[in-house]
C-alpha cells in the first residue's frame, strides 16, 4: 500500500497546487486592473492641472481682459507699478544672463 499512499499524496499536492495558482491569477487580476486604472487616474489629474489654468484663462479671464481692452502690455505696466517688482524683474533678468 505505500505507492498508493504516495500516488494520493501527489494527487492531494497537485490539487493543492493547482487552487493556489487560481488564486495567484485572480490576484494578479485585480493587481493588474487597479494599475490600469489608477495610471487613467493619474493621467486625468495631470491633464486637469495642466489644462485648468488654460482653460480658466481662456474662459473666463481672457473675455474680461478683451472687455475692459487689457492687453498684456498694459499689464506689464501695471505689474511695474508694484513696489519692488520692478527691481525682482531686473534681477531676473539679470540673472538668467
Amino acid at each position: 500500500m505505500p505507492p498508493q499512499t504516495d500516488f494520493e499524496e501527489i494527487k492531494r499536492m497537485l490539487a493543492k497546487n493547482t487552487d493556489q495558482l487560481e488564486e495567484n491569477a485572480q490576484l494578479l487580476k485585480k493587481i493588474n486592473r487597479n494599475q490600469v486604472f489608477s495610471f487613467w487616474i493619474k493621467v486625468s489629474w495631470y491633464v486637469l492641472l495642466i489644462g485648468l489654468p488654460f482653460a480658466l484663462y481662456y474662459y473666463i479671464l481672457q473675455p474680461y481682459f478683451a472687455a475692459l481692452g487689457s492687453s498684456y502690455d498694459t499689464f506689464s505696466a501695471g505689474l511695474q507699478e508694484i513696489p519692488g517688482w520692478k527691481q525682482f524683474s531686473e534681477a531676473l533678468t539679470n540673472f538668467t544672463k
